[in-house]
């Protein structure tokens, strides 16, 4: 039997709640959902249907490499670039070059940032 599934929300361990909940909202544009709960805990939306969960707590011994990621896709991905580069973040190709947009085999464009405490974030061109 197949099922359908539909993403609900992406949840990562962050060692500053604060931070990690500016850079989304600030930097990925990301909008703050009110939800009561506890203190540790923030949600954004991510387009206005999909959310991250961030959950303030001891990130130390969390192991990250850009083959561990989350993707998005931005329907203005110039503008996107543009915004990033004006705000002064970090971003690379999938090689790594700093600064530098990558193309994928099938033509899709894609930015890779780094949140506050390493995880990777995948960009890309609605293609």
């Amino acid at each position: 039997m197949r099922h359908t599934f539909s993403l609900d929300h992406v949840a990562l361990l962050v060692s500053n709640l604060e931070r990690s909940t500016a850079f989304y909202r600030d930097i990925m544009g990301f909008e703050l959902i009110e939800r009561a709960g506890s203190p540790n805990v923030a949600w954004l939306t991510i387009g206005g249907i999909d959310a991250i969960h961030l959950i303030e707590g001891d990130a130390s011994t969390t192991r990250l490499t850009k083959d561990t990621h989350f993707a998005l896709r931005v329907a203005d991905f110039d503008a996107y670039v543009a915004d990033i580069r004006e705000k002064g973040v970090t971003f690379y190709d999938w090689p790594g070059n700093l600064g530098q947009v990558g193309t994928r085999g099938d033509g899709v464009r894609q930015a890779y940032v780094q949140d506050p405490d390493g995880y990777w974030v995948e960009v890309n061109d609605n293609g």
